[in-house]
């Protein structure tokens, strides 16, 4: 990590250099919202759509003022060309900045936003994870329907929970619930499930992060003549499925081939996931 150059409020510092002050309110209320994304071929994917969501998410959380669209694609770009990696994992954080004063009151705020732009290398997936697929389990934790549900808030508390409850049980990831009882997401994915040839996933109004890999994949499936639907999945019809796969930024779409210790369809990659797989493969190597 240290040749790795971060982009901390416009200016590109060593990370071993990069600090905030403890007062940030980042730091100390998880006051803020991120996003991440990947290169492919040495260029973001999708980065302004990620720049958008992370505007909105500021807008939910009555940042202002928050930095401009302008400002944070400069950082991002700047952040890329500081740092020579094949291809490049970016996280883009904001937080509230430093407060004056201990309180939860946003008008105790002293200063501007913190823009902070990490990056890292970013490895290939392996093979086996699109063939063999994922593990994953459900999380005894719940997704409650609040505002920083819909957004990647810094206060990634339950995510974090649940993913420790997947590492526990030798699994990949871990789905939560919402307060229905129905299937809400991933820690870090949107589920979708496959019945009959035709794709289920949650919709938007659940308590679920609106998933950029999500809308591209529901529009590549529907432009390839696959049903997608979106509704309320219960955990029967998740243990049921023929098919389960997960979508993310950083490998696209992955197979999801048991839950616990039970397989999903055949145990293996399905014919839907797998066409998604390769579908989504084509799209981000466009030139």
């Amino acid at each position: 990590m240290k040749k790795v150059k971060v982009c901390l409020n416009g200016k590109i510092v060593p990370i071993e250099e990069a600090r905030i002050s403890v007062l940030d309110r980042g730091l100390a209320y998880g006051d803020g919202a991120f996003e991440t994304l990947r290169t492919y071929r040495g260029k973001p994917f999708q980065l302004e759509a990620h720049i958008k969501r992370l505007l909105r998410a500021l807008k939910t959380l009555r940042i202002r003022p928050a930095p401009s669209a302008a400002q944070i694609k400069v950082a991002a770009l700047k952040t890329l060309a500081a740092n020579k990696f094949k291809e490049t994992y970016l996280k883009i954080m904001v937080t509230r900045g430093e407060a004056k004063q201990h309180g939860l009151e946003i008008k105790k705020a002293a200063g501007k936003p913190s823009l902070i732009v990490l990056a890292e290398e970013q490895k290939p997936y392996p093979k086996e994870t699109f063939t063999r697929g994922w593990k994953a389990i459900v999380s005894t934790i719940i997704r409650p329907d609040t505002p920083a549900s819909r957004i990647k808030s810094l206060c990634y508390l339950d995510n974090v929970l649940a993913k420790y409850e997947a590492e526990k049980a030798g699994a990949d990831e871990a789905f939560l619930l919402d307060e229905r009882g129905n299937i809400a997401e991933g820690t870090v994915s949107n589920i979708f499930v496959v019945k009959f040839h035709t794709i289920y996933t949650p919709p938007l109004d659940a308590p679920i992060l609106a998933g950029l890999t999500r809308e591209l994949v529901i529009k590549l499936a529907r432009q390839s003549a696959f049903r997608v639907v979106e509704k309320a999945i219960t955990p029967k019809e998740l243990y049921t499925a023929d098919e389960c796969f997960i979508t993310f930024s950083g490998p696209g779409v992955v197979p999801v081939t048991r839950i616990w210790n039970k397989k999903i369809g055949s145990g293996k990659c399905g014919a839907v996931t797998a066409s998604l797989v390769k579908l989504y493969d084509a799209e981000t190597n466009r030139p």
